[in-house]
């Protein structure tokens, strides 16, 4: 699956002298661990079990979780995470003749997505608003801290998760991940609040920080679950339809990854390039109701000119700091706003993944072997 980096650029910089090495360095660090890790894969032996393990039919017996298993099948566990490993559904049935796939794929589709949005947007949050609202606090190396949280969180998340859903079971899991959701919608509200403190209600750095540490710890959790969709998702599969072609169904789910991967980062170039250029449009308006000549006098284009001021804007040289600065007192900066429809839809996106999740039931896997049998029959 790979190494996931959090973004910790921006959009708007030019490339970085050294980067190009830095990358290929990093890209054949990452395809030589993995080679290496890739030698040492081997199959278990049949009759190899974990010490302590106890066999599928002693973990089938349990109740725990009556909601669950009252109309499951009897190779359904209590927790919904047991099934024999010689039997399975194979992939392309799965695909084509359940509804639990593209469930699953809905599920891990708007939970990466919208994980992907924030590990892109969050390192410019903190540096666009928090770092304006508490600079003694934010500095270079606290972002730098920052994104290295962001790392440590996935691969927590990674490890983690996939521990808990051992106890809790694959869906009930996913469904915690559902709290992504509150977080990333909240996001813009602390923001917010952060600066309302801040410099509206004279207020200094020390009212900002309970709305920043409630920012980075809540994206950091939200990054953790981010990781814990990949980890848990294998037996996830393997549970709802057997194990026997699970690594193939894991392929195509992998799809909604693939999907999110060019999604996500372009939905966020979007939404971030439509609400600076709104920005920008407004203050343009602000700018020629105070002084209709301030543009061209320290610019020397037409406030007219939309061709020249758009030349201006994207070399960098025309800028909302550059405007505000020429626009009337009292005018609100917007850039704490920038981010809203971004964290937005990417909660709504974590709350299509929740309600997926939640409709996702057990499958009659006898059954659905009996109809995959026939339809291979009546090819």
């Amino acid at each position: 699956m790979g190494i996931d980096v959090p973004y910790a650029g921006d959009e708007r910089d030019e490339v970085v002298p050294g980067s190009e090495g830095a990358m290929a360095s990093m890209g054949a660090l990452c395809g030589a661990i993995g080679a290496v890790g890739s030698r040492y894969i081997r199959i278990p032996h049949p009759d190899w079990k974990p010490h302590g393990g106890r066999c599928a039919s002693d973990c089938e017996d349990r109740t725990t979780d009556r909601s669950t298993t009252a109309s499951a099948p009897p190779n359904w566990s209590s927790s919904g995470d047991r099934r024999p490993d010689d039997v399975g559904l194979s992939a392309s049935y799965v695909v084509t003749g359940t509804r639990q796939f593209p469930l699953l794929w809905l599920s891990v589709f708007g939970n990466a997505t919208g994980g992907l949005a924030l590990l892109s947007s969050s390192k410019l949050m903190l540096t666009d608003i928090f770092a304006g609202v508490a600079p003694e606090i934010v500095t270079p190396a606290f972002s730098t801290g920052y994104v290295s949280a962001l790392g440590v969180g996935m691969a927590l998340g990674r490890f983690g998760w996939s521990a808990i859903s051992d106890i809790l079971g694959r869906r009930r899991t996913y469904a915690l991940f559902g709290l992504g959701m509150p977080i990333v919608g909240m996001a813009p509200y602390l923001c917010h609040a952060a600066v309302d403190l801040a410099f509206r209600d004279g207020g200094g750095e020390e009212n900002a920080l309970p709305y920043l540490m409630t920012f980075y710890g809540g994206s950091v959790l939200a990054i953790t679950f981010y990781g814990g969709i990949f980890s848990v998702l294998p037996a996830y599969i393997a549970d709802l339809f057997g194990q026997k072609h699970a690594g193939a169904i894991h392929g195509k789910a992998l799809t909604a990854w693939a999907a999110s991967a060019v999604a996500g980062p372009v939905g966020l170039a979007y939404l971030r390039s439509y609400s600076y250029d709104n920005a920008m449009s407004d203050l343009l308006l602000k700018v020629e109701a105070h002084d209709a000549t301030a543009l061209e006098r320290t610019f020397g284009v037409s406030i007219a000119d939309d061709e020249a001021i758009r030349m201006l804007t994207e070399a960098k040289t025309l800028t909302i700091e550059k405007l505000l600065e020429l626009s009337p007192a009292g005018t609100v900066d917007p850039t704490p706003f920038l981010y809203d429809t971004t964290c937005y839809l990417a909660a709504g996106l974590m709350g299509m993944a929740a309600l997926s999740n939640l409709a996702i039931s057990p499958l009659d896997l006898s059954k659905e072997l009996q109809n995959m049998e026939k339809q291979d029959k009546d090819k």
